[in-house]
């Protein structure tokens, strides 16, 4: 899934400012530009990335401002590498933004309360280059956040969960929508939901769905397993256009379930739920997280095992758990010792250990990660898999979303390309062009230490303020 974010800031920027976006999954992104404004959004690794660039545009006079969950939990260290950062929801703090720097009175920091979801805006999609990238599709949001609270979770105790109008996602899908006409129109009439967990409210999904339907289109979607586990509103998804779902599985060990808090999935008749969705023309595709506290050695070596046993099925994401600094899941590791020493923000990545899992040793972990997607990855045990799920349904555009889960099950075995990473926290050095420039910028890497979180909101007091939003 390609970021959303940029098209997103562009519908609230003035109607008559000339709007470039960069994304450095399809573009470098060029330095000799000059531009009045630059925001940047980005992920938790590529902090020092973002720093270097933000750096080299403020030395040749430009204003940069930085997004996101990073920037927004650690605003003191973000605000010493750009000239504005923006906690939360950009609705209300980039126009007020725009507003000041045009008068002259930048803040160093923008923290204003979510809008309610009616004022949510459009995105640009008419800036979309789809001869960029000719396999994405363009993203909508119909709700924000998560009911649920899964302890390493960026969202958990962070973001209320709440939905858009049922009536501007749709409007939002007829007017402003730009599909993808390229590969002979094979990704027309088809879009992505944004969406953290659009099953959060299943009320609002079956309202969705029904709104959906007239509308002939196709789509994809996240969402908690307790969903996929409701035939009833699978069928109706089913009908309302939706041939894609991914949901965070995460394990198939009931332990490691319980140490993460993710009381909706139940692991009951998992084989089965799959089955039911292949067989509606959806493809259920899910991710595992290796080194959680419930892992053990047994259960790890016979992983393989375990999913043969489910029959059809489709990993298309597997990682290493990641203590980030704002979940609940960090707090547990600091307070019981097992933050790895030397962690930096480039090792929070989904791919590196920061921490010591309770029941196994780090490198057993890691050894554990790499056979792994080495294993569920390979190209022959994916092509028995997707043999096996093409001939399930025979609804339209099923045939295609099943080839396409296909190579995204063996691009799990892509970290496995750099040979030279250990996966192990403080031990793997960043790219080598940041390295290089951060030496002659005089920048620091930013280190994650067991007092991280201390400046953190408070979790509860975070979820009262939220409470006050509409």
């Amino acid at each position: 899934m390609q970021s959303a974010v940029p098209y997103l800031l562009a519908s609230l920027c003035p109607p008559d400012a000339e709007i470039e976006v960069y994304n450095e999954k399809e573009d470098d992104i060029p330095l000799d530009r000059e531009w009045d404004l630059v925001f940047f959004s980005y992920l938790h690794a590529y902090y020092e990335h973002t720093k270097v660039l933000s750096t080299l545009f403020r030395r040749r006079g430009m204003v940069t401002v930085a997004g996101g969950r990073h920037a927004g939990h650690f605003r003191e260290d973000v605000a010493q590498y750009f000239d504005a950062v923006v906690v939360g929801e950009p609705e209300a703090n980039v126009p007020q933004l725009i507003r000041d720097l045009e008068a002259g009175a930048l803040q160093r920091v923008y923290d204003l309360p979510p809008v309610e979801t009616c004022q949510i805006r459009p995105y640009r999609w008419d800036l979309m280059d789809y001869a960029k990238n000719r396999y994405t599709v363009p993203v909508i949001e119909a709700s924000r956040g998560c009911p649920f609270s899964c302890n390493f979770c960026v969202l958990t105790g962070w973001e209320r969960y709440r939905c858009r109008p049922v009536e501007d996602v749709v409007r939002d899908i007829q007017m402003h929508m730009k599909f993808n006409q390229g590969w002979l129109g094979a990704f027309d009439r088809t879009f992505t939901f944004a969406d953290n967990n659009l099953g959060g409210s299943p009320a609002y999904l079956r309202a969705l769905c029904e709104a959906l339907i007239p509308l002939d289109v196709y789509w994809g979607c996240a969402l908690t397993y307790n969903i996929l586990a409701d035939r009833e509103l699978v069928q109706l998804m089913a009908r309302a256009g939706c041939r894609y779902i991914y949901t965070g599985l995460e394990s198939l060990s009931p332990e490691a379930i319980r140490s993460m808090k993710k009381r909706q999935n139940t692991l009951k008749d998992t084989a089965q739920t799959l089955r039911f969705a292949f067989q509606q023309g959806i493809m259920p595709s899910f991710g595992l997280l290796v080194g959680s506290d419930g892992d053990t050695e047994d259960y790890l070596r016979r992983l393989p095992d375990y999913l043969d046993d489910l029959g059809p099925h489709a990993v298309t994401f597997m990682a290493l758990v990641c203590p980030y600094p704002e979940t609940p899941y960090f707090r547990t590791v600091v307070e019981e010792g097992r933050l790895l020493p030397g962690v930096t923000s480039r090792d929070l990545d989904g791919y590196t250990l920061c921490h010591r899992p309770k029941n196994i040793e780090p490198e057993a972990a890691i050894e554990h990660y790499k056979r792994l997607v080495n294993v569920v990855g390979a190209p022959v045990r994916t092509a028995r898999n997707v043999w096996s799920q093409l001939w399930l349904s025979d609804a339209p555009r099923y045939k295609p979303i099943i080839l396409g889960g296909g190579l995204e099950t063996t691009s799990i075995r892509a970290p496995l390309a750099n040979r030279e990473r250990t996966f192990l926290a403080g031990h793997d050095p960043i790219e080598a062009w940041d390295r290089q420039m951060m030496l002659e910028l005089g920048l620091k890497p930013q280190q994650i230490t067991p007092r991280s979180a201390d400046h953190l909101v408070d979790m509860p007091t975070q979820r009262r303020a939220l409470r006050k939003v509409a």
